[in-house]
C-alpha cells in the first residue's frame, strides 16, 4: 500500500509538456508582467548598428573659353579665361540600426539543430542498408559462380 500511494506522488509530480504549457498560460493569465520580464531578461533584443559612408564626387567641365575685353590705361586688354573643371565632393553617411529577436533565433536554431541530429541518424541508417545490400549481392553473385562451378 506504502508503494502505491509512493508511486502515485511520483507520477503525479511528473511534469510534462503538455503540464507545463497549461501552468504557463495559467501564469501568464494571472500575472503578463512576470512572463513578459522573465522572457526579457532570457532573450534581450540585440541591436547592431551599422554605419556607411558614401563618397560621391562630381566633375563639371567647363568646355567653353570665355573672353572678356577691358580698357585698363587707354589699352585694351583682353582676357582669356580657359576651361577649367570645379570638384565637388559630397559625403553621405548612413546608420542602419537592426533589431535581432533573439527568442525566435533560439527557438530556431533549436529546431535546426534538431533536424541536423535527425538527418545524420538517417544517413547513418541509410549507410548500414546500403552495406547489408552490398554484402547481400555480393553473397548472391558467390551463390551463383558456385552453382555454375558444381554443375
Amino acid at each position: 500500500m506504502k508503494y502505491i500511494l509512493l508511486l502515485t506522488i511520483i507520477l503525479s509530480s511528473c511534469l510534462t509538456e503538455k503540464k507545463s504549457v497549461k501552468q504557463l498560460a495559467l501564469i501568464q493569465n494571472k500575472f503578463p508582467t512576470l512572463i513578459a520580464q522573465n522572457c526579457a531578461d532570457k532573450f534581450p533584443n540585440k541591436e547592431t548598428i551599422e554605419v556607411r559612408e558614401v563618397i560621391k564626387l562630381d566633375t563639371i567641365l567647363n568646355l567653353d573659353t570665355i573672353t572678356k575685353d577691358s580698357i585698363i590705361n587707354n589699352e585694351v586688354i583682353r582676357f582669356v579665361y580657359l576651361p577649367g573643371k570645379t570638384i565637388t565632393k559630397t559625403i553621405k553617411k548612413d546608420s542602419i540600426i537592426r533589431l535581432e529577436n533573439t527568442s525566435k533565433l533560439f527557438v530556431l536554431e533549436s529546431k535546426l539543430k534538431a533536424s541536423n541530429e535527425a538527418l545524420i541518424v538517417a544517413n547513418s541508417k541509410l549507410k548500414t542498408l546500403r552495406t547489408i545490400l552490398y554484402i547481400m549481392f555480393v553473397f548472391s553473385v558467390v551463390l551463383v559462380l558456385l552453382k555454375k562451378l558444381i554443375w
